[in-house]
């Protein structure tokens, strides 16, 4: 959508920046980043709130390395060019490859306060991972979408 000089976020939506700091990567992290347990890691959590209220509550983690030439990744200020557009600029690492997973799972409970449900209710889930031109990962993240929301793709289909 950047690329296509689009801005991120949907017509209304806007982005609340809640959280960016440096922790150890924890299994998921770690097994869609290619790092081991523990290894350190910067996420950076964004609620998205439109007209009818919060839609979802994203988390991006990227490897603690990467994140050293990112500082910006783990501030409270929007990215203006997202996270994938922002490691093009610094590292010419270019977001060449992404695999979207879609499931159903449970509200833990660091993402339901801020989702506004409770704990372990179950909602559609996103996950997205990035690789670049050389086939190195270097973005995870996970999408909570609020309950009653949809998600939709629309294509050319040349």
């Amino acid at each position: 959508m950047l690329r296509g000089g689009g801005t991120g976020l949907a017509d209304g939506e806007r982005v609340e920046i809640l959280l960016g700091i440096t922790t150890p990567a924890e299994q998921e992290v770690a097994d869609a980043l290619g790092l081991n347990v523990g290894d350190l890691v910067a996420v950076r959590r964004r609620r998205y709130v439109d007209t009818a209220g919060v839609s979802a509550v994203s988390s991006t983690w990227i490897a603690g390395a990467l994140a050293r030439e990112l500082p910006e990744f783990t501030r409270a200020e929007p990215l203006p060019t997202m996270t994938f557009g922002l490691i093009e600029e610094r590292t010419g690492r270019r977001a060449t490859r992404r695999r979207d997973a879609v499931s159903v799972r449970a509200v833990p409970t660091e993402v339901a306060s801020l989702l506004g449900v409770q704990a372990g209710r179950e909602v559609l889930v996103v996950t997205n991972r990035y690789w670049d031109q050389h086939g190195e990962p270097t973005e995870y993240a996970v999408d909570y979408h609020a309950p009653g929301r949809e998600l939709m793709s629309e294509y050319d289909l040349d």
